[in-house]
């Protein structure tokens, strides 16, 4: 574990992006844009990289991916929900002892979000099939049909319902978008190297510590929430 600046104040609540830091989501995500791209005749993509998908919205990655215009990207993002409502939301796994690790910072008092580019919609539909519903004090995710998925807007969105000062937050994430979200909204920003981002990655994009496990991750936090 890298820890670039401890935290100057002890930290209330947590934030934890999904893909990637919750759950291991790329068998969904991967299934849902190879249905959709072969819906419209466009030729496949080998993972390595599909993995743009993972973190990004999703207008981004067809953009990004597959080279398409905004329109084409917002008929690839429709298809895409079409497998992913009823089949890929749940061709996923969630990480070992994040779960617990959820419960445990909830039952020591600290104030625990998931703070995800993926629609509210089905961000509501996973912490229901999880049963983690009673252990989240706060949901963010873009509407459906919101384009802007911006992470510092969610960020702030989250801060705005827990009502806690932003050196009081974390942002958990393993990509850059969750570092650069995290850092602009003022919260500490901690990167997580068991999902899809890299360490340099993390790094560049401003990270204040980068845990390698899930364990190291609960040994930081409890730590810095001053749980024993």
């Amino acid at each position: 574990m890298a820890d670039f600046k401890t935290p100057g104040v002890p930290i209330r609540a947590v934030l934890f992006d999904w893909d990637g830091t919750v759950a291991d989501t790329r068998p969904g995500i991967f299934n849902s844009v190879r249905y959709a791209i072969r819906e419209h005749g466009i030729p496949d993509k080998p993972d390595d990289e599909l993995r743009y998908f993972i973190g990004p919205p999703l207008y981004d990655g067809f953009e990004h991916v597959f080279g398409v215009d905004d329109d084409m990207a917002t008929t690839l993002t429709d298809t895409y929900r079409v497998y992913y409502r009823d089949r890929g939301i749940y061709e996923c796994n969630i990480y070992a002892g994040v779960g617990d690790l959820l419960r445990e910072l909830h039952d020591a008092g600290v104030k625990t979000a998931v703070v995800s580019s993926k629609p509210k919609e089905f961000l509501d539909r996973l912490i229901e099939h999880f049963g983690f519903a009673d252990c989240l004090d706060a949901v963010v995710g873009p509407a459906m049909d919101n384009h802007n998925s911006n992470k510092t807007v969610l960020v702030n969105q989250a801060l705005k319902e827990l009502m806690l000062l932003p050196s009081t937050v974390a942002m958990i994430g393993d990509r850059h978008f969750d570092m650069e979200g995290a850092k602009n909204a003022g919260v500490n920003a901690i990167g997580v190297l068991y999902g899809y981002g890299t360490e340099e990655e993390l790094c560049r994009a401003g990270a204040d510590a980068i845990c390698e496990q899930v364990v190291d991750l609960r040994g930081y936090l409890l730590q810095h929430c001053g749980i024993s």
